[in-house]
């Protein structure tokens, strides 16, 4: 196992501090925090942060946009002040007195308000050619940075040259691409359809437009939603292709201008997506940024805030972030990811520190200890965390949240109790062409509903390097596998495999040979489950019945792309008996622990820290307190409690013992078994 450690960052706005102190408050902060930070990323909120920089010749004050987020009032604890561009410089020095990396954040957006009236950033609201455009012709209030200007040249151009200039003369050690600048903020099934993207789309692509649509419609509202309709109906893959190469000639842009001054950048994953979806509802791919030479992402991990319902959602996404994070880092592995930590927002209002602890720390400690399988061993997906946001927030708070990192973090496991993820990079681009046609499950889809009913699944290998692996794994999408690939997932024998897949003639004569015993339509769905000797243990199929079929089909023909980032893709329905029959394989097939009471709720991760030693995270989905009673299979000696609950302490009773979990929270113990003869 590669050694422990962890990065601490975190996003703040220009209200943290206080530009009536002589430091600007920056002892006092430090103090407040308990530890230094490795990086604190100044949010801006506006483009205009960079665009209207009138220089450091003279002194001048900052839009008050850009003092805070929003240019809200007030925080916990001050009003929102007048900075200065000499501050703000001398801010930047001051905290890197302290061992801080600098970088510099906004947002695409420009819109806020004072009081009751809506204003706009001066710079912003003076090109509306660069706004994001819905296939209505309504234009939407954020900057796409792939546009033009109106005399034709691209406004990336201008956008590396002002933020080199901006960060030449405050100073900053890196830049921190937020919400707009690493994708758009609506699907592409709804945006950009101006003239000017549909335009670059078809010169890069060399897709012709179908017959009755104008390459010229921006104005003109029935005949843009006509053409987009168009586009994204019959020319799909190569508009999230376009998109995917574009996002990625904007960093290839903004990288070498950030080297040549010895710059460091990371950038925002797009909206809590994995790389599937990432590629499919928003055209970025994670390899193909990771390519230009970013130093790392932000992983848009925000679980907690949409748990506790900011915004008033109606959204459980802890398995989801979960196979996220899995999935991006089997997709990148040799970029850092920092783990974007909901802790609080006052302008978007929402608070997890004061209002969902229990969400947060159950955030914490499960992000922390995912894992990623390959020949040099095991690694953690996450390299730390990112405080969102960082101002108002008392010593206690801090030391809150400080002393769940540390834990979350410590120790260096030798094994994963359970199965790994088979992680495919051909498979991702299979499977968009696939889902583009079917609508069937991809990868990340698996995952997430797989871990949501307690399969032991929290470690993800490629596939590549399944030889060097042992111990169970789990096989999506079987029958997309090619060449190579296939043939070494068949080939595996380091333990129990657990193979899912639609089949298909190829795969019907590989599993006729070699005696799987699976007898099934064309399509249908199938799971075999192999021993280690590669005897099938298990087989089954996805039943449905015709009336099931008629209803998939309809919703198919209805299934909208068009959808905000909080609301899930249409898919093919899986059967709840044909889920709930892989995770009982999953579990016969490891030896992960059973959950013998409140089985609807209860979850475990087991971590084996040193041989008869465990560490098991225990996560109760109920908004109340449930009692996990467990077996772990063998003697245990004794049990520690690593967490501040329970405050007793917790007796086994041979291979079992029992604790309560507190409602979304989670609880992690230390096992020491017997000593085996």
């Amino acid at each position: 196992m590669k050694a422990a450690s962890h990065e601490r960052w975190v996003w703040i706005e220009l209200i943290g501090f206080d530009n009536t102190e002589s430091d600007f408050g920056v002892a006092n902060y430090l103090d407040t925090v308990g530890f230094i930070p490795q990086s604190i990323s100044l949010l801006f909120y506006t483009p205009d942060f960079v665009h209207a920089h009138e220089g450091m010749e003279r002194e001048w004050i900052l839009p008050m946009e850009v003092c805070s987020y929003g240019a809200r009032p007030y925080g916990k604890e001050r009003n929102r002040q007048e900075w200065t561009n000499f501050q703000l410089r001398s801010l930047v020095a001051e905290l890197q007195k302290h061992g801080v990396e600098m970088y510099c954040s906004f947002f695409d957006i420009y819109q806020f308000h004072v009081g009751e009236t809506l204003r706009a950033s001066k710079w912003c609201a003076a090109h509306p050619e660069l706004y994001e455009m819905r296939k209505t012709g309504e234009a939407f209030s954020a900057i796409n940075p792939l546009r033009r200007f109106k005399d034709g040249s691209y406004y990336e151009d201008l956008f590396v040259s002002d933020l080199i200039r901006v960060m030449l003369d405050y100073g900053f050690d890196g830049y921190h691409g937020a919400d707009g600048y690493t994708s758009p903020r609506l699907s592409l099934a709804e945006t950009d359809y101006s003239d000017d993207m549909v335009d670059q789309f078809v010169t890069h692509s060399g897709v012709e437009l179908g017959t009755g649509l104008t390459a010229n419609c921006d104005g003109d509202p029935f005949e843009m939603e006509k053409r987009a309709d168009w586009i994204w109906n019959h020319k799909r893959l190569e508009w999230i292709q376009f998109h995917g190469i574009r996002w990625a000639q904007l960093w290839h842009k903004i990288m070498p201008a950030l080297r040549k001054e010895r710059k460091k950048a990371v950038i925002n994953t797009a909206w809590t997506r994995d790389p599937f979806e990432a590629l499919y509802r928003y055209g970025v791919d994670y390899r193909l940024l990771a390519d230009t030479g970013v130093d790392g992402f932000v992983v848009e991990s925000v679980g907690a805030s949409l748990s506790a319902g900011a915004g008033e959602t109606e959204y459980e996404p802890g398995s989801e972030f979960m196979a996220m994070l899995l999935a991006i880092k089997a997709y990148v592995p040799n970029k850092k990811l920092i783990c974007l930590n909901a802790i609080q927002d006052t302008n978007e209002q929402w608070d997890a520190l004061s209002h969902a602890p229990t969400v947060l720390e159950r955030d914490i400690y499960s992000l922390s200890n995912l894992y990623l399988q390959d020949r040099t061993g095991l690694s953690r997906c996450a390299s730390g965390f990112m405080a969102c946001l960082g101002d108002g927030i008392s010593r206690d708070g801090w030391n809150w949240i400080s002393k769940r990192w540390n834990s979350g973090f410590d120790g260096c496991p030798g094994q994963i109790v359970g199965a790994s993820m088979v992680w495919s990079d051909q498979l991702l681009h299979h499977s968009l062409e696939d889902y583009a046609v079917t609508r069937n499950w991809h990868v990340h889809k698996y995952m997430n509903e797989l871990i949501a009913r307690g399969a032991p699944l929290h470690k993800v290998v490629n596939i590549k390097d399944i030889q060097e692996t042992n111990g169970s794994i789990l096989v999506t999408h079987l029958h997309l596998l090619q060449g190579d690939e296939l043939q070494s997932v068949l080939a595996y024998r380091g333990g129990p495999a657990i193979l899912i897949g639609n089949m298909t003639d190829r795969i019907s004569g590989i599993g006729a040979v070699a005696g799987w015993g699976v007898v099934c339509e064309v399509n249908q769905l199938f799971c075999v489950i192999r021993d280690r000797f590669g005897e099938v243990a298990q087989a089954f199929v996805m039943e449905k019945n015709a009336d099931d079929e008629v209803l998939e089909q309809n919703q198919l023909a209805a299934a909208n792309d068009d959808i905000s980032w909080i609301d899930s893709l249409y898919f093919s329905p899986v059967t709840e008996q044909f889920l709930s029959t892989c995770v009982q394989g999953m579990k016969d097939h490891t030896n992960a622990p059973k959950v013998l009471r409140n089985v609807d709720f209860i979850r475990t991760a087991a971590l084996e820290m040193a041989p008869n030693r465990w560490r098991i995270m225990i996560t109760n989905l109920h908004m109340n307190y449930k009692s996990a009673h467990l077996d772990v299979g063998r003697t245990i000696k004794n049990i520690n409690v690593l967490t501040d609950f329970p405050g007793i302490p917790v007796t086994p009773n041979g291979s079992q013992f029992s604790l309560y979990v507190p409602g979304r929270g989670i609880v992690m113990v230390e096992l020491q078994f017997q000593e085996e003869l």
